[in-house]
């Protein structure tokens, strides 16, 4: 593992960063806490996915924070960073997080995942080791993913039985999902055969349970 003191060495002084941010009061906290915590230089500040997303090809940040109160539009946020600017590293801050967002956060390619109860200097210092290469991750939601049952359900699949749980038919979900009712239909079935449940309401109830969604 890189040393704090090896990441100040080898990264650059000062740190460029991009907010996505869906409420305003917390967004504008983020933006005052990061104009005035030296070594950091705000970029810019986005509230939506497709803003966050715009200005980081344009601004070309170093780390991009995200909210994930809005878990969907977050993972989503940063699974396409991770594709459009594979140099920005995405740090998720979360309120409460659990093993099941911990492991989608890693599978859409964040950088960092940790709670908003870090300090300035904390959240400071996630930004300086994730630039420097190191993937920072919540200590005890890491000790307790470490514990659980390894979780085998894909990243789609979990997804769609997350969305199941709100939707009333296969159709709405389909809608949801932006897939055809044919393959959400084919999810569901592998996702109810690997939760050993009888449908996709018990086989979401069973994910929810093991901390895979």
């Amino acid at each position: 593992m890189v040393e704090s003191g090896e990441v100040l060495r080898t990264v650059q002084q000062e740190i460029t960063v991009l907010v996505a941010e869906s409420d305003d009061l917390d967004r504008r906290a983020f933006v005052h806490l990061l104009q005035h915590t030296a070594g950091l230089r705000l970029l810019g500040a986005a509230n939506t996915r497709k803003d966050a997303v715009s200005q980081t090809v344009r601004l070309d940040p170093d780390v991009v924070l995200v909210d994930l109160e809005r878990s969907e539009d977050a993972l989503g946020t940063v699974a396409e960073l991770r594709r459009r600017c594979p140099r920005v590293h995405s740090v998720i801050l979360t309120t409460a997080g659990d093993v099941a967002q911990l492991r989608r956060a890693v599978a859409a390619g964040t950088s960092g995942f940790v709670t908003k109860s870090v300090s300035v200097a904390e959240l400071r210092e996630v930004m300086l080791r994730v630039v420097g290469g190191e993937r920072v991750l919540d200590p005890e939601l890491s000790v307790q993913a470490l514990l659980s049952e390894r979780c085998p359900l894909t990243l789609r699949e979990g997804d769609i039985l997350r969305v199941s749980r709100e939707c009333t038919t296969v159709a709405d979900i389909a809608a949801t999902v932006s897939l055809s009712p044919g393959t959400v239909r084919n999810y569901l079935s592998r996702a109810i055969g690997k939760t050993g449940a009888r449908n996709r309401h018990e086989a979401a109830e069973e994910a929810e349970r093991r901390g895979w969604i």
